[in-house]
C-alpha cells in the first residue's frame, strides 16, 4: 500500500500525488477521467494535485465533472489545489 504522510491532526496525504496539469491533453470525458483516478486509487495514490491554470484553466472543471458523475469517489481522494500562479 502507498505510504501516507501526516501533515497534522487528521490530515494525511498519499506520498505520491496525481498531477492533473495535463489532464486536458487527453479524453476529458468523466468516464475516462474516472478511470485514471481509479487507476491511481488502485495503487494507493489518493492525493490529486490541481491548480487554476492546469489544462489551460480547464482541469478543475474536468475533475468536477468526473466527481459529479461518480460522487462516491470524492470521499476517497484528497484534492490539493493552488490559485494565483503567475
Amino acid at each position: 500500500m502507498m505510504e501516507r504522510v501526516a501533515l497534522g491532526d487528521g490530515l494525511e496525504l498519499s506520498r505520491i500525488a496525481y498531477g492533473m496539469w495535463r489532464i486536458g491533453d487527453d479524453d476529458t470525458s468523466p468516464r475516462h477521467v474516472q478511470a485514471k483516478v481509479e487507476a491511481c486509487l488502485a495503487q494507493g495514490i489518493t492525493t490529486i494535485d490541481q491548480a487554476d491554470i492546469y489544462g489551460d484553466y480547464t482541469a478543475e472543471a474536468v475533475l468536477g465533472a468526473c466527481l459529479r458523475a461518480a460522487p462516491s469517489m470524492r470521499d476517497r481522494i484528497e484534492i490539493v489545489t493552488k490559485c494565483g500562479i503567475v
